[in-house]
C-alpha cells in the first residue's frame, strides 16, 4: 500500500495551495499578515485566505509585532532610518499604528542619526561649512530623522571631523 494512500485528502486542495504560497513568501523574508493577505487576494477565496493566515498565526509564522521589531532592528543595524521613516515603511506593510508605535519605544533617533550621518559625511567636503551642514541636515531629514536630534548630530559630526585626533574614543593621537 503506498504511502499516499494512507494520507488524509485535504478537502480543499486551494487552502493546500494558499498555504504553500504563503510559505514560500516566508523564506524571502518575514512578512506581515497584510502583505500575505494581499499578495494572496484575487488568486483565492477570502475564507481560504484567512484559514491560511490563521494557521500561520496559530504555528507562530506571522506575528505582526515581532515582524516590526525585526524590521526596526533591520533598520538600525543596516540602513540607518529615523523613527518617521521606519513608522512609514511599517504602515506601508500593513501593520498597524499600535503595533508600530510598541515597535519604536525605545528607538534611538540620536544613535542612529549619527550611525547614518558618519557614514555620509565621510563624502562631503568640510572646506564649507554652511554647505556641510545643510547637505548633512537635509539627509538626515530625508531619512526620517526628526529636528530635535539633525542640529545635535550635524554639530557632533562637524566637530568630530575639524579635530579627529580628539573625536576617538580614548581622544589620543595614534602617533603620540
Amino acid at each position: 500500500m503506498a504511502l499516499s494512500n494512507k494520507l488524509p485528502k485535504d478537502p480543499d486542495p486551494s487552502y493546500t495551495k494558499a498555504k504553500n504560497a504563503a510559505l514560500r513568501l516566508l523564506t524571502y523574508r518575514s512578512r506581515s499578515e497584510k502583505e500575505i493577505e494581499r499578495r494572496l487576494q484575487g488568486r483565492f477565496t477570502d475564507d481560504v485566505i484567512q484559514r491560511t493566515l490563521e494557521s500561520l498565526k496559530n504555528q507562530g509564522l506571522v506575528d505582526d509585532a515581532a515582524f516590526a521589531q525585526q524590521w526596526r532592528e533591520q533598520r538600525e543595524r543596516f540602513r540607518p532610518r529615523g523613527p518617521a521613516l521606519i513608522r512609514q515603511e511599517l504602515r506601508k506593510l500593513g501593520v498597524d499604528r499600535e503595533v508600530i508605535q510598541d515597535a519604536l519605544s525605545e528607538f534611538d533617533s540620536a544613535a542612529g542619526a549619527y550611525e547614518a550621518g558618519s557614514k555620509y559625511a565621510a563624502k562631503l567636503s568640510v572646506e564649507d561649512g554652511t554647505a556641510f551642514r545643510r547637505k548633512l541636515g537635509g539627509f538626515l531629514q530625508r531619512r526620517g530623522f526628526g529636528s530635535e536630534v539633525l542640529g545635535q548630530t550635524v554639530e557632533r559630526i562637524w566637530r568630530e571631523l575639524l579635530d579627529p585626533l580628539h573625536s576617538g574614543v580614548d581622544g589620543e593621537s595614534q602617533y603620540d
